[in-house]
């Protein structure tokens, strides 16, 4: 075999190592970096509960709302006449605050020039001699009142849930919400609708109005698509 073919092919094979070790490379640079600004991504504490969570529409309305509430009683609790500000999200060159004092809660804009570098997002600071600090404690205690709030509108919705949740009832889906779907049970009188939070994955994409799903062993699979017809005739 001719010797310049020969080292044409080794210098081949290298060079292609060089490029495959390199993709490697820069594959696991790119997937820790997403990694790191996974997990220092600043997240509205309310948007992370209701990401990891399955919830009705109406559950996730009354968490929103009840932050409010949380915070407020928070600063009664704890702040005397001093007013505590929880740092609900960022913009730009701000921050949206709730500012709870004297019974009373709003909330405002703050100045990202007017705060400690470190604050993020789900913060509490306070003013103390004219300067904004973070209150550690209070960010702390805070944080994890709004989830006891959140948890505990979570279980009441799963002990409701559960009430619906009938082994062999057959149940018509009357609407499509993200990933939640309402429900009509057909097996019972007086028919009942309830909007489902637990719809399997590989259900999901075909669970469309007028399906009609039925509860087995702890879950919904496909029994039929004349859910339609089956209301009619049980009204009629």
């Amino acid at each position: 075999m001719n010797l310049d073919l020969v080292n044409n092919l080794l210098n081949d094979l290298k060079e292609n190592q060089f490029v495959q070790n390199f993709i490697k490379e820069l594959s696991n640079y790119l997937e820790d970096k997403n990694n790191l600004n996974s997990e220092n991504e600043e997240i509205p504490i309310i948007e992370d509960i209701l990401s990891k969570n399955n919830l009705t529409t109406g559950n996730k309305n009354a968490i929103r709302w009840n932050l409010d509430d949380v915070v407020l009683k928070y600063s009664q609790e704890n702040s005397s006449n001093d007013a505590i500000y929880f740092i609900k999200d960022k913009k730009d060159n701000a921050y949206a605050a709730l500012k709870a004092e004297n019974g009373k809660i709003e909330e405002i804009e703050i100045s990202k020039k007017d705060v400690p570098s470190e604050v993020k997002i789900n913060d509490v600071l306070r003013i103390k001699n004219n300067n904004c600090v973070i209150d550690s404690i209070a960010t702390k205690e805070l944080q994890e009142d709004i989830r006891n709030m959140a948890k505990e509108i979570l279980n009441k919705q799963n002990i409701n849930l559960e009430k619906h949740r009938k082994e062999g009832h057959l149940y018509m889906v009357t609407e499509e919400l993200g990933n939640n779907r309402f429900l009509l049970d057909l097996t019972d009188a007086p028919k009942t609708e309830f909007e489902e939070t637990d719809i399997q994955k590989d259900l999901l994409s075909i669970a469309t109005e007028g399906m009609v799903l039925k509860y087995t062993n702890g879950k919904y699979e496909y029994y039929s698509d004349d859910g339609f017809e089956r209301a009619e005739k049980i009204h009629s």
